[in-house]
């Protein structure tokens, strides 16, 4: 006589399966989390970083992203940013070089390409369009 497997055995195999699977992803997103931080040296200073990046690419309007901001530090001391955005060649892509002050003339810059149309110039936007248009005749950019 043969013998298979129930169907709630297999659902049991399946879960179990699962359960694995998921277990398994977490460590390697941690372990690429480490692998990160390792590279770019983690502590204060990096967390710092990533938030000034959240806030830049955050920012909804064209002159608050450039307007910077500051904080004050769990450390006690300062950190002010300022943004200085340029426009691309291509539509609605930005140049930006975010310039981080950390006080007693410890001044770190970093650049970003930011993708925010709220920060085009619509007369810029639509003659780099039209340009784009007419250079490549043929393309999904013809249609907008």
């Amino acid at each position: 006589m043969k013998r298979a497997f129930t169907l709630l055995e297999v659902t049991v195999a399946l879960g179990v399966f699962a359960l694995m699977a998921v277990a398994l992803l977490g460590a390697v997103f941690n372990i690429q989390e480490a692998m990160i931080v390792m590279r770019t040296g983690g502590g204060v200073h990096n967390e710092v970083r990533q938030l000034v990046m959240r806030r830049v690419l955050s920012a909804t309007a064209r002159h608050s992203a450039e307007a910077g901001d500051s904080m004050t530090l769990a450390t006690g001391g300062t950190v002010s940013w300022t943004v200085g955005l340029s426009d691309t060649t291509i539509p609605d892509l930005h140049h930006a070089v975010v310039e981080l002050d950390w006080g007693d003339d410890n001044v770190e810059t970093f650049t970003l390409l930011v993708y925010r149309p709220e920060w085009s110039d619509p007369a810029t936007r639509s003659s780099l369009l039209q340009e784009m248009r007419t250079a490549y005749p043929s393309s999904r950019l013809s249609t907008y």
